[in-house]
């Protein structure tokens, strides 16, 4: 059995270098190819020479998200034919596609193209659209089969099932499905109680992973899951609201690994929020010291889960860069969108980075309903004041299964027919 699990093109579409790699499909890789009579290769599609992408500026990367829609629907456009020339020299059985919702309709395009290579390839999506609106995913001709929630366990089973020629689907949870006309939604999957059982990433399985740097390879997660509520998060729509953790050790494998395997010294955790327990990340730090392992590293995190004596200890075991969400510079606005934290509390977060020199960026997000003219201008103002080293500024969008959606739909900001293929945060950096 041959498996080619696909991260369609989105930035790619737009002339917009993609930085890193899709460590979700790798992880299902990982697991896959340890089993028994599977092989399987994980195609980035974002990914792909320097003379075709770059580094757009905010004006640039605005005025070519129109190319979006106009590549997506010319099929004769290259990078399908490309996309094309993988699948037939793969010659899967068994194609995965991630689907997440500003990339649909390019997912949609993978799943023809891959039909039209043989219609006897079984496609399958997954990921947070996939999870959120299986019905809109299923609903297209081409795709088969859809796993919601985390992945790999339903994906390897689902396999064994058709490896053994057996039809029986229903048993399979977090698994939907067609038969004829009707849309079959089987229990859903209870999550991994322990991730150490998962296997570490293997970036072999890439395809084309002689042509990433080492940044790009860099990703690690030493946990999954965030337990808060910001209600323009999409977060929980696979990870539920429960934080698990790998062991250290699990960690310091994989670490250990990217230094033997690929040279890599500096790790981005990308956590949805590294210091979520203060006593697990002391260990961690503590761990990095005495074991030696000699690596730089950033992270992300909130500013109410941070301290003093914390961020010395993380910059003493090599941390380099914090990055923070603050969102807004409007107190009202922070409690609108279940923020739970304050100004000052951010103040207070940023005079301990500040006082540490630690390198830090933030997260700012405008365009949030309800938000006014005055309180936009109260986060341009706090911008100013916080003076972050980078700041990420994104354009508010209300993704499906988040609470701002459901008020959104309510309000009548926006209908159940929304296009998704302008569903961009256009999250842009400034120094």
């Amino acid at each position: 059995m041959r498996v080619l699990l696909i991260d369609p093109p989105y930035d790619r579409l737009m002339g917009m270098k993609s930085e890193w790699f899709p460590l979700g499909l790798l992880s299902i890789a990982s697991f896959l190819n340890e089993k028994h009579d599977i092989e399987v290769k994980v195609y980035n599609a974002e990914h792909t020479s320097e003379e075709e992408c770059k580094y757009l500026s905010i004006t640039e990367y605005s005025n070519n998200i129109s190319l979006y829609k106009k590549i997506c629907s010319d099929k004769e456009h290259y990078i399908w034919k490309n996309i094309y020339s993988v699948i037939e020299s793969f010659c899967p059985d068994i194609i995965g596609i991630s689907v997440f919702t500003p990339k649909l309709t390019s997912a949609f395009r993978v799943a023809e193209i891959a039909k039209e290579f043989s219609p006897e390839i079984i496609v399958l999506c997954g990921n947070h659209h996939a999870t959120s609106r299986p019905n809109d995913v299923l609903s297209n001709k081409f795709v088969d089969f859809l796993v919601r929630g985390e992945g790999e366990q339903t994906f390897y089973e689902l396999i064994q099932t058709l490896i053994e020629g057996q039809k029986a689907y229903k048993n399979i949870k977090g698994l939907s499905y067609k038969i004829n006309d009707e849309i079959i939604h089987n229990a859903p999957r209870e999550l991994l109680p322990d991730l150490d059982n998962l296997p570490i990433p293997d970036r072999s399985l890439l395809l084309q992973s002689e042509t990433y740097s080492n940044d790009q390879l860099s990703m690690v997660m030493t946990s999954r899951g965030c337990p808060f509520n910001c209600s323009f998060c999409a977060s929980s729509t696979i990870w539920k609201r429960k934080v698990r953790f790998r062991s250290t050790e699990h960690v310091f494998r994989e670490i250990r690994e990217l230094k033997e395997e690929y040279g890599i010294k500096n790790i981005t955790f990308m956590d949805d929020s590294f210091t979520i327990n203060s006593k697990k990340a002391v260990e961690f730090c503590n761990a990095l010291i005495n074991n030696k392992l000699n690596i730089t590293w950033s992270c992300l995190t909130r500013v109410d889960i941070i301290s003093d004596s914390l961020i010395a200890l993380m910059k003493k075991a090599g941390c380099t860069k914090i990055v923070v969400g603050i969102e807004s510079g409007n107190e009202r606005v922070l409690q609108f969108i279940n923020k739970n934290i304050t100004l000052n509390m951010i103040r207070n977060a940023v005079a301990i980075l500040k006082k540490h020199k630690m390198y830090w960026a933030g997260f700012f997000l405008f365009g949030l309903p309800t938000e006014t003219e005055a309180e936009v201008l109260d986060t341009l103002h706090f911008m100013k004041e916080l003076r972050p080293d980078w700041a990420h500024i994104s354009i508010f969008t209300p993704y499906p299964e988040t609470e701002l959606y459901d008020f959104c739909i309510n309000e009548n900001i926006i209908d159940g027919n929304v296009d998704y293929d302008i569903y961009t945060q256009d999250r842009k950096s400034v120094g």
